[in-house]
């Protein structure tokens, strides 16, 4: 212990000795913060000035901002009338602006190529991108227009999707009326429709699936449009005949009826069906893949109409269905007799001594 207080009294005789160099040092310190402070105080008052001065001059440029826009110059600018003699000047002036200067031509380019789908989506966002711009302008309620490969190609997907919406449409009105007017039957026309949508959403499924997704080529967009009238007008033919099979048949009872009507339509619109799917897929044999595509797509439904549809689903649907199936037609599940195929009851007895005995007597 009396060890560590000798080391304590010599670090205290030390500081001792130090103490007072360090407050030597106290005074210039102090002096030199003395000089910061008023050299601060001075660069404070300097930018309080200056501060003041900027706003100023803000306020000015604000109310000049607010002048132009009000003016609408910076819609217009300026061109030395030496320009307008320069011939290349001429020459875009030619290209992008009408002689009579109301109509204007912006070029856009694509990162991607505009003939892809990723090019037509941008379509219709660089549109509304330009009718945004122009708000608030000179230029608000001017008509744009957008052209090129992606903006045609755009014009293109949608005609033929909304074309073939309406085609669909009308086609499927059509031949419901025209059904009711030969069957007479609600329930079956809306049976005959309905199987024809059937076949066509199954046909382009599967083509879909088989070029796509197997061969890896891309459905044209001609093949929807070029299929839809050819599976429409053929699948509700075959239909129709058979239904109107079913329809002669009636009398016989509804069951024996289809049966019936299956035994003699079944071949030969089978083999009329076979025929005609087979030559239509024949035409993926060919050089031109668009005609490929869409007669591989009707022969693929042509098969589904022939071999499931006619042969599965109509009948099946109007065995199912039984009466309901040609409402508001009323029919019987059983056939009715008629008067000449009941039974003929058997002839009266002759009664004894009557003229018929003696003969009978008279012969023996």
């Amino acid at each position: 212990m009396v060890d560590g207080m000798d080391t304590m009294v010599n670090g205290m005789a030390d500081i001792d000795t130090l103490a007072p160099q360090m407050v030597a040092q106290f005074g210039p310190i102090i002096s030199t913060a003395t000089t910061m402070q008023n050299t601060l105080q001075t660069i404070h008052s300097s930018f309080t000035g200056l501060i003041t001065q900027m706003q100023q001059m803000t306020d000015t440029a604000t109310a000049m901002g607010e002048a132009f826009d009000a003016s609408k110059s910076d819609d217009y600018f300026y061109l030395p009338p030496e320009v307008f003699a320069n011939p290349d000047f001429q020459k875009g002036l030619k290209l992008f602006l009408s002689p009579d200067g109301k109509a204007a031509r912006l070029i856009i380019t694509h990162d991607v190529n505009p003939a892809s789908e990723a090019g037509i989506a941008v379509v219709d966002d660089q549109l509304t991108a330009a009718h945004e711009a122009i708000k608030g302008t000179a230029l608000a309620g001017a008509d744009i227009y957008l052209t090129g490969t992606a903006a045609t190609y755009r014009d293109i997907q949608a005609g033929a999707k909304y074309d073939t919406m309406i085609a669909a449409f009308a086609a499927l009105t059509l031949i419901f009326i025209v059904m009711l007017v030969i069957t007479r039957a609600l329930v079956a026309s809306m049976v005959i429709v309905g199987t024809v949508v059937i076949s066509l959403g199954a046909a382009f499924g599967l083509s879909v699936f088989l070029f796509e997704r197997i061969l890896g080529m891309e459905l044209n967009w001609i093949v929807l449009a070029f299929a839809v009238i050819i599976l429409m007008a053929v699948g509700s033919d075959y239909n129709l005949l058979l239904v109107s099979r079913f329809k002669e048949e009636i009398s016989a009872g509804i069951n024996t009826g289809i049966i019936r009507s299956m035994g003699s339509t079944g071949t030969v619109v089978t083999a009329a069906g076979l025929v005609f799917a087979f030559t239509m897929g024949s035409m993926i044999s060919g050089d031109l893949l668009n005609v490929g595509q869409g007669g591989m797509t009707i022969g693929i439904g042509l098969l589904l109409d022939t071999l499931i549809v006619r042969s599965l689903m109509t009948p099946s649907i109007a065995a199912i269905l039984g009466p309901w199936f040609w409402w508001p037609l009323r029919v019987r599940q059983r056939p009715a007799y008629s008067e000449r195929m009941r039974a003929v009851p058997p002839p009266p007895k002759p009664e004894p001594g009557s003229d018929a005995d003696a003969v009978a007597s008279g012969a023996g």
